[in-house]
């Protein structure tokens, strides 16, 4: 299975075709869950999970789409479980094994992640639930609209990774980029508007706990490792950012997606956009000529996205700041793995490089 030709997350088609599935036979229990939830019911989480594990030779015969739709749902019952303080991979049975397997034959971490809870999980009544709350669907709502455009800013990023940016298809690139970066502020800021940040920190983030599984810790699905850490190494974390920060984007790196996983490796390694717009522009003296005026218009992009994501980041910063507040919070960090500080310097970092551009 070549998880590289068919985990895309900007395919609306093949995002359908993993939601439609149910390959375990989970809607009705599904649809209990959070009940099961609210009752604490550990013995009948349990049972569930145990019952519906499948043989080994069942999930070699399974799809692309229909591991991604086991993990999924099974992880459901992992993040339920964690919650009520247990792990699954302690008293289940055969669970490490079966969601190794899983995690094998998608090029993926062994448990569930921000894409399986968002992207891949049906919209309405199928919708897998860890409370049944209208600001849970929110949430998920929220995510899922917003990783299809972001995703289609790193396909963007690859393209302008050796792109002269004192060209016409520099500057488009760059426009291009920022158009789709804005979808980050815009779910922000709809998440502000429908979701409290004490249902977030008392209801929803106590399924979003870590787990080990054969020794080696795997956080949950958090919102926290859409990609965004790639856009911010792209445009200025790559050669611009804190070793916090970067340390940061390995471990969430390692949660996600195949192909961004080689991204990651990629642009760490590079130059940032930040940079490279800094060299164009002072490489071309004279404003007027073609080229000039494309280095200009390739940093006009550059402070779209700059703004756009300083925008997202003050938004999420006042958001996690009143989730982990002293009087409210459970955890110290975020779901995933950062804390209020982290996101302070990053909302920092990216305002000093905006200002690198001529954008505050």
């Amino acid at each position: 299975m070549d998880g590289r030709a068919h985990l895309d997350v900007t395919s609306e088609e093949h995002s359908e075709k993993v939601r439609r599935l149910d390959p375990l036979g989970l809607d009705e229990d599904l649809g209990s869950l959070p009940k099961m939830n609210e009752n604490g019911d550990v013995a009948a989480l349990a049972r569930v999970l145990r019952e519906a594990l499948p043989p080994h030779e069942r999930i070699a015969s399974f799809t692309l789409p229909e591991c991604l739709a086991a993990m999924r749902d099974l992880g459901m019952y992992v993040g339920s479980l964690k919650r009520h303080g247990v792990s699954a991979f302690d008293i289940v049975p055969g669970a490490t094994e079966l969601f190794e397997l899983l995690g094998r034959r998608t090029r993926m971490i062994p448990r569930d992640t921000v894409y399986h809870y968002t992207c891949w999980n049906p919209v309405g009544e199928r919708e897998r639930l860890y409370s049944g709350q209208p600001m849970e669907r929110s949430l998920i709502h929220a995510v899922r609209t917003c990783v299809p455009e972001l995703a289609k800013a790193v396909t963007v990023g690859r393209s302008l990774q050796y792109e002269d940016l004192r060209t016409p298809e520099g500057a488009a690139g760059m426009a291009s980029l920022a158009s789709h970066i804005t979808a980050a502020d815009k779910a922000m800021s709809g998440v502000l508007a429908d979701v409290t940040p004490e249902f977030f920190a008392l209801v929803l983030r106590p399924y979003f706990e870590e787990v080990r599984i054969a020794g080696r810790t795997y956080m949950g699905p958090a919102a926290a490792h859409i990609p965004l850490f790639l856009i911010d190494l792209l445009l200025w974390a790559s050669d611009r950012g804190s070793r916090d920060y970067l340390a940061f984007c390995d471990e969430v790196a390692s949660h996600t997606l195949p192909g961004w996983r080689e991204r990651h490796a990629e642009w760490t390694e590079m130059p940032s956009i930040t940079s490279r717009v800094v060299a164009a522009l002072g490489n071309c003296r004279d404003s007027r000529t073609p080229s000039g005026e494309h280095a200009r218009s390739s940093a006009r992009g550059l402070r779209r996205a700059l703004r756009s994501l300083t925008a997202f980041r003050g938004k999420h910063l006042v958001m996690a700041r009143r989730a982990y507040h002293a009087e409210v919070r459970l955890y110290e960090r975020g779901s995933g793995g950062g804390s209020v500080e982290l996101l302070e310097e990053i909302l920092t970092l990216t305002r000093r490089n905006g200002a690198m551009v001529g954008g505050r």
